[in-house]
């Protein structure tokens, strides 16, 4: 009869068997009160699965030509034992299956021959145990095993607690599943708290049978709860040779963030000789962390960087720092500042701040820095709050540069900016109004300028509108009337008019038709379209010579500009014309309704000339009847392969005069080329080439080529090559670029990745490698980089 013990029950089974079995390993009998199916020895599932040398730590080889990736196999545990999910473990019945046994009083139970333990989801097996039910002690010898869910130990000898759940394990070895973390160890406990103390012992998340790299030490705890591994006197060895001693070492089991030494960064360039940081990463709180990065430079000295982050329910905010007294090349101080802060106050109501300064113009060329840096020329500064409705929106802005590349003219400040849209198109009113007010308050230091462009000031800008939308299925015409004013308040403007102002109406006409058909193309069926496109515009000219040049440029010219109602960008210009804009696109769609192709042919013609320049000069007037040929294709082959040109035509030689080309080929996240050019006659002309492939299973090139074909010189050029393995990766850069002041420099970038620990060496190749297109997103997918 079952034997009490509160506070839970024991269940002996005994069942009878000529002899004993000697290997663990061997089909056990089943626990009488389990199903079948879960407590046989069959249940792991491993007799369909192909043979292994290391299934007893529940490893197993993929079958040949099935593997999923670079790993040839894969852990896979046991059914789990049933368990009643809703009382303590401590609770639960006890079920002890052996071949014999026998209890003496006060000598507790001896087991032998295949003794299986199991409470709860918890399992002890070995061939043979004592049992003291008075105080749970439990000592297991002959091979002993311990099994619970994610968790495998597998030892000589055992000795457990039935009442605190420690189990020890000597000679043992360890597997822990789901993080593919296993290691051989002299002495191991799974303690109480469910943390793994392991005495003289290893960790790896190499296969087994792979020793590539592993952590020796006198001491190693793993904390399952906190997420991460401390070893103490530690040893790292690659290929078994010990390349790194540790007194006291932290590291990650898990993907929680956790305080400790990050791996150092190495590199080598002509320009600073070799390099190395040591990040230091504090988790201050779940809302809050701090990165201090000591980087020491051979050729420069030493510099500290910082990055503290902060988020609420509101914001995310960013500081970033960094100082480098006295650079040994610069004979000065080094240093940058920047605070980044999106926020979210209300559904409606969003605001943003991002602000940087670095000491000098040659900083960003001269150091790296953990700061998201947007621009090359001029480093952006904004304060901005946008609120939201569903037909209007309003937007404060306050908008500051530093220009670190001396060969520009400084943009002008908006201190501040006040900006209204309101629009009350819904896709169902026929009749539509629309309004556009703005006011500027603009500001540059103006030494060095003459004539207007030392110009300051204030600007206040409308743009009331009238349009309407009749819109079918097989074509559409929208009208609009709306008004153009500018007007301005400037100061510094030498001769010209202090209080200028432009009021011009602009009238237009965008309408077009949809033709359909049904076509074959190369033994695929398609849906074409043939969409013509007439656009009218008119523009009346007004003198606009005294007005300043706050925030316009002139667009480049493509398809879409032939549609645009004006020639310029922002508020300050507005073009004059009287024109008439002709296009033709044609698009072909799968059956599945993806749009295959597109390509379209346009071309203006103008019934007077245009006379408003940005320089006001008169020799600059256009005058032709008819703009270049703009023309667009995009080519979308399959999901791997897409292509798009923009070129332009000299109207009447039919000269190309400018063109843009992208090439993309994705197979998969680790197949990608990418191929850019630009031309712009007597302008520019530069390319870009990018890839990434695999060369077997392991090894991957990449590389980047940005060459100059109109000051014939490579921009930037870098090559490097990358293994994986199933717990290791690395990779290497060469990389050869020009910087801002037109000199080389040429690096060696080389980073190791040992999974389950984290990266060694310099990722500052990475930075350039994003000029690949899909690079970034592989990485970010990819947690070993």
């Amino acid at each position: 009869m079952p034997l009490q013990k509160s506070p839970f029950f024991l269940f002996i089974s005994l069942i009878l068997a000529p002899g004993a079995y000697a290997d663990t390993e061997k089909p056990r009998p089943c626990l009488t009160n389990l199903p079948k199916q879960e407590a046989c020895g069959a249940s792991n599932g491993a007799d369909n699965r192909p043979a292994s040398q290391y299934s007893q730590l529940d490893w197993f080889p993929y079958a040949p030509g099935t593997a999923p990736g670079i790993c040839s196999g894969r852990y896979i545990e046991p059914a789990s034992i049933s368990s009643d999910e809703g009382t303590d473990i401590l609770d639960q019945p006890i079920i002890i299956n052996a071949e014999q046994g026998s209890s003496s009083l006060g000598q507790g139970t001896k087991l032998e021959g295949s003794v299986d333990i199991a409470q709860g989801n918890r399992r002890l097996q070995s061939e043979s145990a004592t049992y003291d039910q008075v105080t749970g002690q439990l000592e297991l010898n002959g091979g002993a095993s311990y099994r619970e869910p994610g968790l495998l130990l597998r030892g000589e000898t055992a000795v457990a607690n039935t009442n605190t759940l420690e189990t020890t394990l000597t000679g043992a070895q360890y597997v822990m599943h789901e993080r593919q973390i296993r290691g051989d160890v002299e002495r191991i406990t799974r303690r109480q708290d469910e943390s793994i103390l392991i005495e003289k012992g290893s960790y790896t998340v190499c296969p087994p049978g792979d020793e590539a790299w592993k952590l020796q030490a006198s001491e190693i705890i793993l904390d399952k709860s906190s997420g991460f591994g401390l070893a103490k006197h530690a040893a790292l060895r690659v290929a078994d040779v010990p390349i790194l001693y540790l007194p006291y070492f932290y590291f990650p089991i898990d993907d929680q963030r956790h305080t400790g030494f990050l791996y150092p960064s190495i590199s080598m360039s002509n320009d600073d000789g070799a390099s190395i940081s040591t990040p230091y990463y504090l988790n201050l709180s779940p809302q809050m962390d701090d990165t201090i990065v000591p980087h020491y430079i051979e050729k420069r000295g030493f510099l500290l960087e910082n990055e503290f982050r902060y988020m609420n329910q509101y914001t995310h905010n960013t500081l970033t720092t960094a100082f480098l007294p006295n650079d040994n090349l610069e004979d000065r101080d080094r240093w940058l500042f920047s605070f980044v802060q999106p926020g979210r106050w209300t559904d409606k109501l969003t605001s943003e701040i991002n602000y940087i300064h670095v000491s000098d113009n040659d900083y960003l060329d001269d150091l790296s820095t953990l700061a998201d840096i947007d621009g090359d020329s001029h480093l952006s500064r904004i304060g901005r709050v946008t609120y939201t409705e569903e037909l209007w929106q309003a937007d404060f802005l306050l908008q500051g540069y530093q220009t670190v590349d001396e060969d520009t003219d400084r943009p002008y400040q908006r201190l501040p900016e006040l900006t209204f849209n309101g629009d009350t198109d819904n896709n169902e009113r026929i009749m539509n109004a629309a309004l556009i007010a703005q006011a500027t308050n603009f500001y540059r230091n103006n030494s060095g300028f003459t004539g207007i462009e030392r110009a300051n000031g204030g600007r206040l800008h409308l743009e009331p509108e009238i349009y309407a939308n009749f819109v079918k299925p097989w074509g559409y015409i929208k009208p609009s009337a709306k008004l153009w004013y500018s007007n301005y308040n400037l100061t510094d403007a030498d001769d010209f008019d202090s209080n200028p102002s432009t009021s011009v109406p602009i009238l237009s006409i965008d309408s077009g038709l949809v033709f359909e058909r049904n076509t074959e193309f190369v033994g695929t069926t398609y849906k074409q379209t043939l969409e013509p496109r007439l656009y009218a515009l008119y523009v009346p000219y007004e003198e606009q010579s005294g007005i300043p040049d706050f925030d316009t440029t002139e667009y480049n010219f493509n398809y879409q500009s032939l549609f645009r109602e004006n020639r310029y960008s922002g508020y300050d210009h507005i073009g004059d014309t009287q024109q008439v804009s002709l296009g033709l696109t044609t698009r072909l769609f799968s059956d599945l309704g993806r749009e295959t192709l597109s390509a379209s042919i346009g071309q203006a013609y103008f019934y007077s000339d245009r006379k408003v320049t940005l320089d006001d000069d008169e020799s600059n007037y256009s005058n032709g009847d008819s703009s270049d040929i703009a023309t667009a294709i995009n080519w979308r082959a399959n999901k791997r392969l897409d292509l798009s040109i923009d070129a332009n035509f000299d109207h009447s030689a039919f000269r190309n005069t400018e063109n843009n080309l992208s090439l993309r080929y994705r197979a998969d996240e680790n197949r990608i080329f990418n191929m850019n050019y630009r031309y712009a006659e007597g302008i520019r002309e530069q390319s870009t080439f990018g890839f990434m492939w695999p060369v077997d299973k392991n090894w991957s090139t990449l590389g980047v080529w940005q060459y100059d074909w109109f000051n014939k010189n490579d921009v930037d050029l870098a090559f490097g090559v990358e293994y994986e393995s199933c717990c290791w990766q690395t990779r290497v850069i060469v990389r050869n670029w020009l910087k801002d002041d037109d000199d080389k420099d040429t690096a060696l970038y080389v980073q190791f990745v040992l999974k389950g620990l984290g990266n060694l060496g310099s990722n500052g190749g990475s930075s350039l490698l994003e000029k690949i297109t899909g690079f970034k997103q592989r990485d970010d997918n990819n947690e070993t980089f």
